[in-house]
């Protein structure tokens, strides 16, 4: 039931692009005890589904420009593969610390904008 309901607010959280994959991910660590690789590939499928949804919605109502698109989804699967190979040969605690790194860094910039 408390997996429900994180997910339910995290679903929410993204939606309103407050940033609800990163509290799942912290979620699923701390938490449910999942490996750091394991979560942050449950966020991405999670992502999927989430992001395809207000995609559809901005789709209708013709606001995004589509090489836009093209040109970000490009530079998105570059980095996802060089990304993926990088997270293989880390050690799992370096992953943990850079993610969290990140989403401290990521918080500030968002908090003083």
């Amino acid at each position: 039931m408390i997996d429900a309901i994180v997910g339910f607010f995290s679903a929410l959280l993204a939606g309103l692009g407050i940033g609800g994959g990163g509290l799942l991910v912290i979620y699923l660590v701390l938490y449910r005890q999942a490996e750091q690789l394991a979560a942050q590939g449950v966020n991405l499928l999670f992502f999927l589904f989430s992001s395809g949804a207000a995609m559809l919605v901005h789709f209708k109502k013709r606001k995004i420009p589509l090489v836009f698109v093209g040109l970000i989804s490009a530079f998105g699967v570059i980095g996802a593969i060089i990304g993926s190979n990088v997270a293989k040969i880390m050690p799992a605690e370096a992953v943990r610390m850079v993610f969290g790194a990140l989403l401290i860094v990521s918080g500030t910039i968002t908090l003083f904008k």
